[in-house]
């Protein structure tokens, strides 16, 4: 396992170094990527929405399961499809800061860049589907706008920690299938592992991006407001860095570089015992 993780870190470390390369020699491209992040987050929501707004109006309480299941086609796409997901390069860059091989100047220009990147996709793909009329024909009383009022409703203070748990645990649906070598073995642990944060009701910023932006564009009940949208994004913002950078890109540094150094310590020991 440790050999796995340590290929796993290597992995990691090396498509945040990708992405400085990215930013520094072709930021439209890197910008587009990140969009893309953005536009597959709305077009998971609508798939929720579509599949499960039935369910919700019924009461049925698995409408929640079942929509979190659904939506780890999102990570799926973003992941396989080449897109930069700002929570993802949280872990990515803690990884390759700690290591050495990326400056915090250079972390915090790819995180700028990718954030404004999904924030701009999610809105891009929001004014898309305003005009397909496909969540107004829903009414005011649809899944969508109860869980974007439902999550602009919540205190700073638990946004901020539900965050943390979110990020950590989108974080582990990104590394723990690069642990795997079975294909369809990762897909399912990354869409099961992003279900868990789904239903679970932990906040993570740029699916909130997304949805509010689908919300807002459209006439929408008086209880979701931009304000509110901001007194979400900015604790669920600080919270998914914790999650992502600290919980699995510090914490798995730092384990296997003590694994590391056991190792050394064992052939320095066999060599003098010879």
């Amino acid at each position: 396992m440790a050999t796995m993780e340590t290929s796993a870190l290597e992995t990691l470390r090396k498509k945040a170094q990708a992405s400085v390369l990215m930013v520094e020699n072709r930021p439209v491209e890197y910008l587009i990527r990140a969009m893309l992040a953005g536009i597959y987050l709305g077009f998971a929501t609508i798939f929720c929405l579509k599949t499960v707004n039935g369910m919700y109006m019924n009461q049925e309480p698995l409408a929640g399961f079942v929509a979190a299941v659904l939506f780890g086609v999102a990570l799926v796409m973003i992941v396989y499809g080449g897109a930069e997901l700002f929570t993802g390069n949280t872990m990515y860059f803690a990884i390759s800061t700690l290591s050495g091989h990326t400056s915090m100047k250079k972390t915090m220009r790819v995180w700028t860049f990718c954030f404004i990147g999904n924030a701009l996709g999610g809105l891009f793909f929001a004014l898309l589907m305003a005009p397909t009329g496909i969540i107004q024909e829903l009414g005011m009383e649809n899944w969508l706008f109860a869980l974007a009022e439902g999550k602009m409703n919540h205190t700073a203070i638990e946004i901020f920690f539900r965050a943390i748990l979110c990020n950590w645990m989108v974080c582990m649906a990104i590394f723990l299938p690069k642990t795997l070598k079975n294909e369809f073995a990762q897909i399912f642990t990354l869409m099961l592992l992003v279900s868990v944060f789904f239903v679970s009701s932990f906040e993570h910023v740029i699916a909130n991006l997304v949805s509010f932006s689908l919300v807002l564009i459209i006439p929408h009940p008086e209880t979701i407001t931009i304000a509110k949208a901001i007194h979400n994004i900015i604790p669920a913002t600080f919270g998914n860095i914790i999650g992502g950078a600290l919980f699995m890109g510090a914490l798995y540094t730092w384990l296997n570089t003590k694994k590391a150094k056991d190792v050394k310590v064992t052939k320095l020991r066999a060599k003098r015992s010879v």
